[in-house]
């Protein structure tokens, strides 16, 4: 009796811990539709105008943590979605520090971009979206395209029922002809269809995508200044500036990865190249912390410290170095973006004659603006 009592508080305290979904729905005629056919919208994505909203769903963590079991409560929002009919989930997570998550339940008539459905990788994408300031903008469905729909769907639905009835008349004649022979074939048919569901599973899971680290390569070129004055003028000395870069940050708040820069300053305004000429190498490990502005613009912020070297004429010198950069990216594709960069790198190397020390740093800093092109992987 006593691990009776004991059972029954163990699952008591559970389901009293267990998230709550709540749902209002402006109707309830639409049919059920796969999970696997729900869209996701996070807060900061473009919302097809053809979404229309039909109802609103939230997940109260209560006494389990949202941010920790996230997947488990974009989950239990696209369940509450799909088993009230519609197939888009616009996320919204303003209350997530309240420990509820809300979401706006839509119906389109587009084709379903599988990308958007609930996987892993999605998740991982919603997750490390910034926290919204307002909610997605949702136009309402009206009353009279809610009835042409649901008329839609129950016309669909009697003609699968017109379809599969040669199929269920059969049956019903080889059941009254022979019920053990029909017995026999229902055995091996329901055998053959979880032989079929759990090939569906291997192949699922053999081919599942792994949650990727995610990665950027950052190629980019323009002028660079240095930024000490020189004996003559006491303007900046121009030249010209590459850079690379790579990192791991993904869909991250923020990562790491590596910097490579190369500058060539004509200190005497010299042909390119000329003995007169300064070159500045610096390559080392990088901090790198950003975000997405919208569903096109992401910030980002470089800041690294490596080994330097410059050469001068018949001058070289290894030292250590760093560089900070600020980025704006706009992404044309998934895994393609332009953007605009601004760099300060510094070495702590000799400085030709002609540019003094600045500010006390025995060394070279230098400014650039520089464009950029960036391959997301």
């Amino acid at each position: 009796m006593k691990k009776y009592l004991l059972f029954t508080m163990m699952a008591a305290t559970m389901v009293s811990c267990a998230p709550k979904v709540t749902s209002e729905m402006l109707t309830n005629d639409f049919q059920a539709q796969p999970t696997n056919k729900v869209m996701i919208y996070g807060p900061k994505d473009n919302v097809p105008e053809t979404a229309k909203a039909i109802g609103q769903v939230t997940i109260d963590g209560k006494k389990t943590s949202l941010r920790e079991q996230y997947a488990r409560a974009i989950d239990l929002a696209v369940t509450e979605a799909a088993h009230r009919g519609g197939n888009v989930l616009v996320v919204d997570n303003r209350e997530i520090k309240e420990n509820r998550l809300k979401g706006t339940i839509a119906y389109t008539n587009d084709k379903i971009i599988d990308s958007l459905t609930l996987s892993a990788n999605r998740v991982k994408q919603l997750q490390h979206m910034p926290i919204s300031r307002k909610p997605a903008d949702v136009k309402q469905m009206g009353d009279k395209e809610q009835q042409e729909i649901a008329q839609q769907q129950e016309t669909a639905k009697v003609a699968e029922e017109e379809r599969l009835k040669p199929v269920y008349l059969k049956r019903d004649s080889i059941y009254n002809a022979d019920p053990e022979a029909y017995e026999t074939m229902e055995r091996e048919r329901e055998l053959q269809a979880e032989l079929m569901q759990k090939e569906d599973e291997y192949s699922a899971n053999s081919t599942k995508e792994e949650d990727p680290l995610g990665g950027m390569f950052k190629l980019s070129i323009g002028p660079a200044w240095t930024t000490s004055d020189s004996d003559n003028s006491g303007s900046f000395k121009q030249g010209y500036a590459l850079s690379l870069s790579f990192t791991n940050k993904g869909y991250k708040a923020y990562g790491f990865g590596g910097d490579f820069y190369f500058s060539y300053a004509d200190v005497e305004k010299a042909p390119l190249f000329n003995a007169s000429g300064y070159t500045l190498l610096y390559a080392g490990p990088c901090f790198v912390i950003g975000g997405d502005l919208d569903s096109r613009l992401s910030i980002d912020a470089y800041f690294g410290l490596g080994l330097a070297y410059s050469l001068y004429g018949d001058n070289s010198e290894f030292g250590y170095g760093g560089r900070v950069s600020f980025g704006l990216e706009y992404k044309v594709s998934e895994t393609a973006g332009v953007g605009i960069d601004l760099l300060r790198p510094f070495a702590n190397v000799s400085r030709p004659e002609n540019i003094k020390q600045l500010d006390g740093f025995d060394g070279i800093r230098q400014f650039c603006l520089m464009l950029s092109g960036r391959f997301h992987f």
